[in-house]
């Protein structure tokens, strides 16, 4: 999620930028190649026994944080979205099936699911099934042993409803989830939940699955998730967009977007397929700054090792925020507005946010927290490297960059609390952005800035596609700088920001 600042451009050492303009085709998916496998994480003290081979096998737990949200009792495998939408009601109509691993023996399936719909067949294995939504969580009636495999299907229907987002941030004012705008266009952001907003699910990082999405739309409407988009189908006066995601998802990290769009395809390093949605009539100024995307890509690449998917894109909403969201960034294409300062200060701060938003797609997509007190994880390191890219692309200096970082982290860190201890209802505030990575800037200073890289990369090497949390990555550390130990726990429980870097 990208750091919710203000001012929005920064007061710092500013240098004209070229506009990048670069020429765009399609290309078939490469599949990264990764040093070190899928599943083969180092082991620490807090890494539990491997869950089953299974395909979107997880471990689900209680989140210490939000304890209303997700269920460790079922292990959602695989979701198979059906989803139609209808712009002048602004309806969705969905069928979900969900192949669920029992995690404990159940009498009855458990899943976050918004009571803004109305709930039509359910089914267990194709049988009929008794299923109601209250206060935001369907119950199935369903009797299961430890380690079984069900399928569930719901149909439903309904007018999405927003949930309010626990923080002070501004650009979540109108709350978290799916939600419709005059237009009859629809769009979502869900962190740190509200993926349930619009589709019944497992609504916790822990329960990472695979995903398959069809979205029905109108005849010149588009309908954008999460993954690769794999066929579009005509039908008449609707279009079908199908959607694949061949490497597991944490719910927060889906997306869907509907609307009249601009679709251009361009390609990433290695042959990778990169696609930008852009609101038709709206965002064609943005065009330039989002195919800067394969230049970023290859500069991340360079540090912490291939892109972690098959493919990369971005979408553009009306939001004055933006999300890593799994293969497609959501990008707020109103944030623009917002911003004071010359065009080029414009560019830049977007083409800032797509970096921040890229970092995520290793530091929290491929390595995703365990639970949401581990959020610091993702929001630390995509910082540092937002940083890191602000000084390579020369449109700030270090030593500008970690003032300012100190300067926010010493106006939250007071009021949201340290980044490791976090106040609940100051979810994803400047603390746990600046506060980690000036952390990172300490370890700098102390192992130099190639070590720090090797650190970062092995980290998400190594811990892919597991659940990490605060004693994974001290175990991970211990192993390599055991000096750098007391550093990082000063940094996230110290309750004012520690002295250096």
């Amino acid at each position: 999620m990208t750091p919710r600042f203000h001012p929005r451009v920064r007061a710092l050492a500013l240098v004209t930028a070229a506009a990048l303009a670069l020429g765009g085709c399609q290309l078939d998916g490469v599949e990264p190649e990764w040093t070190v496998p899928r599943g083969s994480a180092a082991p620490s003290a807090s890494t539990p026994a491997a869950p089953p081979a299974e395909p979107g096998a997880s471990q689900p737990v209680s989140d210490p944080v939000y304890r209303d949200y997700g269920n460790p009792s079922v292990d959602v495998l695989h979701y198979d979205l059906d989803l139609a939408w209808q712009p002048t009601r602004k309806r969705l109509d969905g069928v979900a099936t969900l192949k669920i691993r029992v995690a404990e023996p159940v009498t009855a399936l458990k899943l976050d699911f918004s009571d803004a719909y109305d709930i039509g067949s359910v089914t267990v294995n194709g049988a009929p099934t008794p299923g109601k939504v209250t206060k935001g969580d369907l119950t199935v009636d369903a009797t299961a042993r430890a380690g079984e495999v069900v399928l569930l299907k719901v149909e439903y229907s309904g007018v999405p409803k927003p949930v309010r987002m626990p923080s002070e941030r501004g650009d979540f004012a109108e709350g978290l989830g799916l939600r419709a705008e005059p237009d009859g266009s629809a769009w979502t952001m869900q962190e740190p939940y509200g993926a349930f907003t619009w589709y019944p699910v497992n609504d916790h990082p822990s329960d990472e699955a695979l995903y398959d999405i069809d979205v029905t739309v109108p005849k010149g409407w588009s309908g954008i998730a999460n993954g690769q988009l794999t066929n579009t189908t005509e039908n008449g006066d609707t279009t079908t967009f199908t959607w694949h995601s061949r490497d597991p998802v944490a719910s927060y990290l889906t997306t869907l977007a509907v609307g009249r769009y601009t679709k251009v395809t361009d390609t990433g390093p290695r042959g990778l397929p990169i696609t930008y949605w852009l609101r038709t009539g709206r965002d064609e100024g943005m065009r330039p700054v989002f195919e800067r995307t394969p230049e970023i890509i290859e500069w991340l690449e360079k540090r912490y090792g291939p892109y972690p998917f098959a493919s990369a894109g971005i979408v553009s909403v009306t939001s004055t925020s933006a999300m890593e969201t799994q293969q497609m960034i959501t990008m707020g294409g109103d944030l623009v507005e917002e911003l004071t300062g010359s065009e080029v200060e414009k560019r830049e701060y977007l083409a800032e946010v797509i970096a921040h938003e890229l970092a995520h797609q290793w530091f929290g997509n491929a390595v995703t927290p365990r639970d949401w007190r581990s959020v610091w994880l993702n929001e630390g390191m995509a910082m540092y490297i937002e940083g890191e890219w602000l000084i390579a692309d020369g449109f700030a200096d270090r030593r500008s960059w970690v003032a300012w970082l100190r300067q926010q982290d010493e106006e939250s860190r007071p009021v949201a609390g340290p980044p490791g201890k976090w106040d609940k209802e100051h979810f994803a505030e400047n603390n746990i952005y600046v506060g980690p990575a000036l952390m990172l800037y300490a370890f700098r200073r102390q192992i130099g800035a190639t070590a720090v890289d090797k650190l970062l990369r092995d980290w998400v090497q190594t811990q892919r596609n597991q659940p990490v949390d605060r004693e994974t990555f001290t175990a991970f550390v211990q192993q390599r700088h055991p000096d750098l130990v007391p550093v990082m726990n000063e940094w996230l429980d110290s309750p004012t920001t520690p002295d250096g870097p």
